[in-house]
């Protein structure tokens, strides 16, 4: 009320508001009933002393608005104010429900909502990463209404609850006291709300109390935080260290000293003055005689003088100029004049609906006080910006406070602020370094069902739990999680593999056969000694071309096979080092050329020792099939199929580079695809079916009477080749990776050194280490 006073009077001193307009107001006490403040509302508009609803006696216009009162009251004034637009600005009243425009279209308020205490009590749990919390509600109506409200944003928000208790007004409802602390402790949740009156917190707080329990967070919300509750020493081993939220509290400047200097006879015609006056200060107002002498009222010991101090340093919640309410409805008052001074203001324009917007002193509508009203906005006394939102409640913030207890003192910290009507990222502001926190903690407490899941798990739900109880489990082979708390796993592109930790994709090693590797070198010089060995083999048969045994086995075609055997040593080297689309295609050719002409080299070799015996019958007519020709054409029939297979191979499905990125873990196979596998096998089919006709026929001649008759040595080397390549189909199939590359190479140096060590190392152990057998004599003598 004196705030009221205050502020009337500061605006009726105060030139740039409302000039040469006086404000005044009419009072009347609600005496906490909504039925009292039902009447009053209607005698005020009605204008008469007897309330007649919707009726107006009087030349002067309605009350261009009406400012209270707590909640309750406020439902039932606002509902009939709405009915004829009426402004109604409360400075008190916090039910969210009175946001609700289709219900209360016409009611404003300078005091925050408490509906904005969930979001700030979830914000709250968010910034210190509380995912797991206790909810401990009165059962009043608003404030159930309120934490299901909470419940609901901690859903939203990934915050689980824990338990949800409920004390009613008159105990702790269905369970003993006892018992609902006892469940509260058992409960793994360190963080409790308790969305609650100050008696209930009481009573909680005493049994939390006499069972001598710690280790509990306790949130606590306005309605108990800043009230006397916290001045009871007694709890303050349990409120030490205790997190609230509560509206801001300021001062109007100079309402200290408005009250320092305050008298009774300021307002003479306020009866209901020189009552609070009697109460305050516990005296009785002085009666004039007729005499004009003072005497005490009956009934009194004690008159007062009219000039007690009203602010003391003695500060009681009666006399405490930095009660909210009193900053409310300062800036309730300072709304309304702000609108009505705009509505003043205002210039008529052209258009029908500015016209309508505005109105001269004697012919003020509530309507358009309240059109302004709405859209207000000013810098308070305070220095703070005033304005109202769209569901009629004031921007504004709430104090984030921490208790803390020193000594015999306990005080109120300020640790962060929540704006209400900000973005998600600008609401919480808080100092972690101003609040103490329970037990004497350094860090702030920890409330989760399950910890945190590391980067490289992810959270697996436990069943018939809330989402906030998990277990973290180790991604698979090929996943990754790259945050905390990640709820599922992802793959990797198909040319990366997750580290050990298999927290981020790292490049798969690129595996094919190198030059540098072990297995590499063993190969290489595996193959170079071969081919210097088959070098050696055919610069001994050049050197001694004219003996005996170098013509009696064709030295043309000797010659043509170890130039063969040459190629095929080298034709190694290319299945070896990175493969590319063009080596791919050219090792496997490479490879079916020089095989093909190798056989059929041999092939001819064997044809041509069956052709010698036969023509040495008399009157035999295939001594003319003995030439060099025979040989070039049997080679070139053979070879000639070979070449159709390999164009068909090259011309329809060639062999291709191919990466595969599943057959080894962790690693991208480089490898040649044989294309049309089919005519892989028809090549390698080919070489066995000339080397099985190539043993067929050596094995027919292997005891032909002929000296240094090689056919017994070509049915060995061929033996040896068909044992290496029929060995080499299964092995082929059952490798994975560069093995598979190292097994076909082992197979081509195997192949072609069995020819050459079945095939040449007789003749050379003959040329070089036995001579006497290389001469005419010798074939002579043998032959006889």
């Amino acid at each position: 009320m004196l705030a009221l006073l205050f502020a009337t009077k500061e605006v009726n001193e105060n030139p740039d508001l409302l000039p040469n307009i006086t404000l005044g107001f009419q009072m009347y006490d609600s005496c906490f009933s909504e039925a009292f403040s039902l009447r009053a509302t209607i005698q005020v508009t009605s204008g008469i002393r007897n309330p007649i609803p919707n009726y107006h006696c009087g030349p002067g216009p309605l009350v261009p608005a009406v400012i209270g009162d707590m909640s309750t009251s406020s439902m039932v004034i606002a509902r009939l104010l709405g009915l004829w637009r009426i402004p109604q600005v409360s400075y008190i009243a916090v039910h969210p429900s009175l946001s609700n425009k289709a219900e209360f279209p016409s009611f404003l308020r300078t005091m925050i909502s408490s509906g904005s205490q969930p979001q700030g009590l979830i914000e709250l749990c968010k910034k210190f990463g509380w995912t797991w919390i206790g909810l401990i509600v009165s059962s009043y109506d608003y404030m159930l209404q309120e934490a299901i409200a909470l419940k609901r944003e901690a859903i939203t928000n990934g915050i689980c609850i824990s338990f949800f208790e409920t004390i009613s007004q008159f105990g702790p409802g269905d369970k003993s006291m006892s018992t609902l602390v006892a469940n509260v402790y058992k409960s793994t949740a360190k963080v409790v709300i308790l969305y609650c009156s100050s008696p209930a917190i009481s009573m909680l707080f005493a049994e939390v109390l006499q069972e001598n329990l710690s280790g509990k967070v306790w949130i606590g919300i306005e309605s108990w935080y800043t009230s006397p509750v916290t001045q009871y020493k007694q709890l303050w081993k349990i409120m030490n260290g205790t997190i609230g939220i509560a509206r801001t509290k300021k001062v109007p400047p100079n309402f200290s000293y408005f009250l320092r200097t305050l008298l009774p006879s300021t307002y003479p015609r306020m009866l209901s003055f020189w009552k609070f006056w009697e109460r305050m200060f516990n005296c009785k107002q002085p009666i004039n005689n007729a005499n004009n002498s003072i005497s005490i009222s009956e009934g009194g010991s004690q008159v007062c003088t009219g000039s007690e101090k009203l602010v003391t340093d003695d500060i009681t919640e009666v006399n405490d100029p930095t009660l909210q309410a009193v900053y409310m409805a300062h800036n309730a008052i300072y709304a309304v004049v702000h609108a009505l001074h705009n509505l003043l203001s205002c210039t008529p324009g052209g258009e029908e609906k500015q016209r309508k917007l505005c109105a001269d002193k004697q012919n003020i509508k509530p309507w358009q006080v309240l059109y302004y009203l709405k859209r207000v906005k000013f810098v308070n006394t305070a220095g703070e910006v005033v304005s109202f939102t769209a569901s009629g409640d004031i921007n504004g913030y709430f104090d984030i406070l921490n208790w803390h207890v020193k000594g015999d003192t306990g005080e109120y910290v300020t640790a962060g602020i929540f704006k209400v009507s900000v973005n998600a990222s600008e609401k919480l502001f808080i100092n972690e370094s101003a609040i103490f926190w329970p037990g004497g903690q350094g860090k702030v407490p920890s409330s989760v069902c399950s910890k945190s899941c590391l980067p490289g798990y992810w959270k697996a739900p436990q069943r018939g739990q809330p989402v906030c109880c998990f277990d973290c489990i180790l991604c698979p082979d090929g996943m990754i999680s790259n945050q905390t708390n990640s709820i599922a796993c992802f793959l990797c592109p198909e040319d990366q593999w997750p580290n050990n930790r298999r927290t981020r994709c790292i490049p798969k090693v690129i595996e094919f056969l190198t030059y540098e590797e072990p297995l590499g070198l063993v190969i290489i010089s595996f193959s170079i000694s071969f081919f210097v060995i088959t070098v050696m083999v055919l610069c001994t048969f050049l050197k001694f071309r004219d003996t005996v045994v170098v013509k009696a086995n064709n030295r043309s075609l000797s010659y043509l096979l170890l130039l063969s055997l040459k190629l095929c040593f080298l034709c190694s080297l290319m299945f070896i080092g990175r493969p590319t689309t063009l080596t791919c295609a050219i090792r496997q050719l490479l490879f079916a050329g020089t095989f093909s002409f190798c056989i059929s080299c041999i092939l001819a070799k064997t044809i041509i020792v069956v052709l010698a015996f036969k023509a040495t019958k008399p009157g035999s007519n295939l001594r003319v099939w003995l030439s060099f020709k025979t040989a070039i054409l049997i080679i070139a029939i053979a070879n000639s199929i070979q070449l159709v297979i390999i164009l068909v191979w090259l011309f329809s499905f060639p062999p291709f580079l191919e990466r595969d990125f599943h057959i080894l873990v962790g690693t991208i196979l480089l490898e040649c695809n044989e294309g049309l596998v089919v005519m892989f096998y028809c090549t390698i089919g080919y070489l066995g079916v000339l080397a099985s006709i190539s043993f067929f026929v050596a094995f027919l001649a292997r005891n032909l009477p002929d000296s240094f008759n090689e056919a017994k040595y070509i049915t060995f080397s061929m033996l040896t080749f068909l044992s290496v390549w029929s060995t080499f189909i299964p092995a082929y199939l059952s490798t994975k990776g560069k093995y598979i590359v190292a097994v076909e190479i082992f197979a081509i140096l195997l192949s072609s050194f069995g020819l050459l060590s079945c095939i040449f190392a007789p003749k050379c152990y003959i040329i070089l280490l036995k001579p006497s057998m290389n001469t005419k004599e010798y074939l002579a003598s043998k032959a006889k």
